[in-house]
C-alpha cells in the first residue's frame, strides 16, 4: 500500500488527486492538508512514501515543504504537483530536491502513468517541464558567450566516465522518454535500461529525472531544439 501525503488548498482537486491515485497505485491511504502549517504538523506523525505537493498555498508555498518532507522520510518520492510550468518555479523545486514536477493540466491518463512510473524507478516529470529545463541552461549557457553545444560549466571528464550506450539513455530519460520507451527504442530490455540508469545517477550524483535533464544540458549532450 502507498502512503500518501496530499498537500493541496483545493478540495475538487484534493480529491481528484486520490481518484488518480488509487487508479495508478491501487490500495492508497491518503493524509491531505490543506496549508503548509497543517502538513508540517502531520509530518512525523503519519506513515508517507509518496507526497504531492501543490505550490501556491493560502500560507505559502509547497516548495518551501521538499526539505522538511526528506528530512522526516528520507525515501519518499515528492512531486509537485502545479498549474505553474514557468522556469522560476520548475528550477526552483528542482534545487529543493523534489522528484518529480506535474502538470495539473496534463490528462488524467498521462498522470497516471507518470505516477505509475514511481514504481519502476522513472520518478514523475511532464516531458514539457523537461524542455523548460534544457530552454533555461541553454540560454544561460549562450549568455555566457559558449556556443550551443558546448555549454558553460562542463566537465569533459564527467562525459568520458559514461559509455556511449550510458550518454544514449542519459540523452533520452533527459527529453522525458520513460523507462519503457528507452527500452523500446535502443531495443533493450527494461530491467538493462534501469540498470544504465542506476549507473548513470550513480557517476553523476544525481538521484532524479529533473537533475538528469539538468546534467545532461550541462555536459552538452542535449540541444533544446527537439
Amino acid at each position: 500500500m502507498q502512503h500518501v501525503l496530499i498537500v493541496e488548498d483545493v478540495p475538487e482537486t484534493a480529491e481528484w488527486l486520490g481518484v488518480v491515485l488509487q487508479q495508478a497505485f491501487g490500495e492508497v491511504h491518503l493524509n491531505v492538508a490543506t496549508t503548509c502549517q497543517q502538513a508540517r504538523q502531520l509530518l512525523g506523525k503519519v506513515s508517507v512514501n509518496v507526497a504531492l505537493l501543490d505550490i501556491n498555498l493560502p500560507d505559502g508555498s509547497g516548495i518551501d515543504l521538499v526539505a522538511s518532507v526528506r528530512q522526516h522520510y528520507p525515501n519518499a518520492y515528492i512531486v509537485i504537483t502545479t498549474i505553474f510550468d514557468d522556469e522560476e518555479h520548475i528550477l526552483h523545486a528542482v534545487q529543493a530536491g523534489a522528484h518529480g514536477y506535474l502538470l495539473k493540466d496534463s490528462s488524467e491518463l498521462v498522470f497516471i502513468q507518470k505516477l505509475r512510473g514511481i514504481l519502476s524507478g522513472d520518478p514523475p516529470l511532464s516531458p514539457s517541464v523537461s524542455r523548460r529545463i534544457l530552454q533555461y541552461f541553454s540560454a544561460a549557457g549562450n549568455a555566457h558567450g559558449t556556443p550551443d553545444n558546448q555549454h558553460s560549466g562542463v566537465n569533459r571528464s564527467e562525459v568520458a566516465s559514461l559509455s556511449p550506450r550510458e550518454r544514449e539513455v542519459l540523452i533520452l530519460v533527459a527529453k522525458g522518454l520513460s523507462r519503457g520507451d528507452v527500452a523500446e527504442l535502443l531495443g533493450l530490455s527494461t530491467n538493462t535500461v534501469a540498470r544504465y540508469i542506476r549507473d548513470v545517477y550513480q557517476k553523476l550524483n544525481i538521484s532524479s529525472r529533473a537533475e538528469a535533464a539538468v546534467e545532461a544540458c550541462r555536459m552538452g549532450l542535449v540541444r533544446t531544439d527537439f
